[in-house]
């Protein structure tokens, strides 16, 4: 099944750090794709505000899309896209879903695995290091004995201490 939506959380090249999983929350989707997605028993959620500083109703109507497999990620002419460009929240992509029914302990239910991902309108992941800070004229500076970085890695014998 094919699915477009704008991603959000894309962790394609590398498992998410909290379910172990390649994933993408597919957001924004219409209300076609919702009524086949929920023709396949794959459950769509609502983007809301609850008040708790948690507001998800940019996400509009979203599935998540998880694989324990590295799903083939694609730019929009089904080029390779490069591993180290991160597909930022608002990209828009279109991505190939398979239902699957899984058991865990007492509950069950069908969920959406992630296959392939094509970027059709690429957002550049902006970095929590971005460059807001400008630097000061004035001001203490760091000694080169302060550094947290050793420069020099022929320097190995001061290590071993």
């Amino acid at each position: 099944m094919i699915v477009y939506g704008t991603a959000e959380w894309a962790s394609v090249f590398e498992p998410n750090s909290m379910s172990n999983k390649y994933q993408v929350d597919i957001c924004n989707l219409d209300k076609d794709t919702v009524k086949k997605l929920k023709d396949e028993r794959i459950p769509v959620r609502k983007g809301e505000d609850n008040g708790d500083g948690k507001d998800t109703s940019h996400k509009g109507n979203f599935i998540t899309a998880k694989s324990k497999l590295a799903p083939e990620v694609l730019d929009s002419a089904k080029n390779l896209w490069p591993s180290n460009l991160k597909i930022g929240n608002g990209s828009r992509i279109k991505v190939s879903v398979t239902p699957f029914d899984w058991t865990y302990k007492t509950k069950s239910g069908t969920s959406a695995s992630l296959n392939r991902v094509m970027v059709i309108d690429f957002v550049e992941m902006k970095s929590r290091k971005g460059d807001d800070l400008e630097e000061e004229t004035e001001g203490y500076v760091l000694s080169q004995d302060e550094t947290p970085f050793d420069d020099d890695d022929d320097d190995d014998e001061d290590d071993n201490l």
